[in-house]
This record gives C-alpha cells, structure tokens and sequence, in this order.
C-alpha cells in the first residue's frame, strides 16, 4: 500500500510541476523557459534523428564503465579498510581528502594520464563515484555487532565465514546505500567528463544548444539525462531490496 501511494504522490508532483512549467513558459520569455510542449516537440525531433539514441548510448557506456568499477573497487577497499585497522590507518588520510577536494581538479591530470578518449571519461565517472562507495563500505563492517562475531568464533568458525557470512550481510545495508549515493554522483561525472573533456555524447549536445540558444533542445537534453538518473536509481533500489530485504523483514517483525 505505501509504494502505491508514493507513486501516486510522486506522479501528482510530477503533473503538478508540468502544469506549473507549461504555463510559465507560455506566460513569460519562452527563450528562458520554454513550454514543456516546446521541449516535447524538441525532444522528438532529436529522438527521431538518431542523435539523442546515439549520444546518449555514447554517455550510458561510460557511466556504466566507470560506475562498475567505482563499486568493484569501492566495495573491495571499503571491506578492506573496515575490517583491517592497519589498512583504514594507512588509506584514511588520502580517502577523506580525495573525497573531500573537487573531482573536476583531477581532469588536466587525467588527460595527461589517459588522453582524450573514453578513457579519461571512464576515470572521472570512477573518481565522482568510487569514494562514497569506499567511506559507507568501511563504516557498515565497522559497525557490525562484535558480539555476533565473537559468538560465531567461539563456535569454531573460520575467519573466512565469520567475514562471508556475518559481516557482508551485516553491513549490506550500509554498502547499498553507498552505491545509490555513488549511482548519483557517477551521472554527474558522466556529465561533467563529456562537458570538460571531449566533447561527445549527452554533456557535448549540453555545451552545443547551450551556447546556440537552442533552450528548447538544451532542456530536452537536460530532462533526458533526469530520467536516466531516475532509472539508474531505481535499479539500484531494485538491486538493493532483492539484498537487504531481509533487514526490512525482521525489522517489521
């Protein structure tokens, strides 16, 4: 009953906001606000030349490059770093301020490294995304309850099943919400790559009906990469209640 009214509120928020923008752009400069039904029409039109389908494909194979390896990577460092003390004591410095310094610092740096080419789009997606993954990672295996642990030894378990079977499912919560945080933060790398590095995909139609303009298709542009990050969002979600519905279960018990 609570996901059906969440999307009834989410779909009257939605309609509610059109309505709102449709009628703004009718009223003032619809060269800075054009009508959502302006956008629409704009929408189509590059939708039917192939160019958003072409660019925006471009864009989903970076995210998902580099997003996939920010969780392979961040999931692996943060376990490392949670379970280790030695290992958080040696890395902690250099994570928090990594994570803390802006990311896009990082790009003359990556084109030095990687180039032009999808590589460096790879690296800054990872880069935007990996640290959140690392930090939640490390904070759930640390908070997991040390007398579970201590119970699970004290009954001859091995170290290796005291970590696969208490502290990974222990601390899964924490690490999925690590990747929602890292899926939201690997679109704005996408983003930001393709405006900053090479002009190609999503963030080079940004840049090119910005500067002509074109708001009708720059918004268009613009709504299609929300809803990729809506989707992006929701799947991890999807992935994350098929993980960790168990807590919800017992908790609701």
């Amino acid at each position: 009953m609570g996901s059906h009214s969440h999307f009834g509120t989410n779909m009257v928020s939605i309609l509610s906001l059109a309505a709102v923008w449709e009628v703004a752009g009718r009223m003032f400069d619809s060269i800075l606000i054009p009508p959502l039904t302006k956008i629409g029409a704009a929408w189509w039109k590059l939708f039917l030349s192939g160019k958003l389908l072409t660019n925006l494909t471009a864009s989903l194979w970076t995210l998902a490059a580099g997003f996939v390896l920010a969780v392979l990577i961040g999931i692996i460092v943060g376990l490392l770093m949670g379970r280790f003390r030695a290992v958080e004591h040696f890395l902690d410095l250099y994570i928090n301020s990594l994570m803390s310094a802006p990311t896009t610092a990082f790009v003359p740096v990556l084109i030095m490294w990687f180039g032009l080419g999808v590589e460096s789009r790879i690296a800054v997606v990872f880069l935007f995304a990996v640290f959140v993954v690392i930090i939640n990672t490390m904070t759930g295996v640390k908070q997991v309850d040390n007398v579970l642990v201590e119970m699970a030894r004290s009954f001859g378990a091995r170290e290796r099943e005291v970590f696969f079977k208490i502290m990974l499912p222990a601390a899964m919560p924490a690490i999925m919400a690590g990747v929602r945080l890292g899926m939201g933060r690997a679109v704005k790398g996408m983003v930001t790559a393709e405006m900053l590095l090479t002009l190609t995909g999503i963030g080079a139609m940004i840049m090119q009906y910005g500067s002509a303009f074109a708001t009708d298709s720059l918004f268009a542009v613009i709504l299609t990469i929300l809803a990729v990050a809506m989707i992006t969002m929701k799947l991890v979600q999807m992935i994350d209640r098929r993980l960790t519905g168990w807590k919800v279960e017992v908790a609701v018990e």
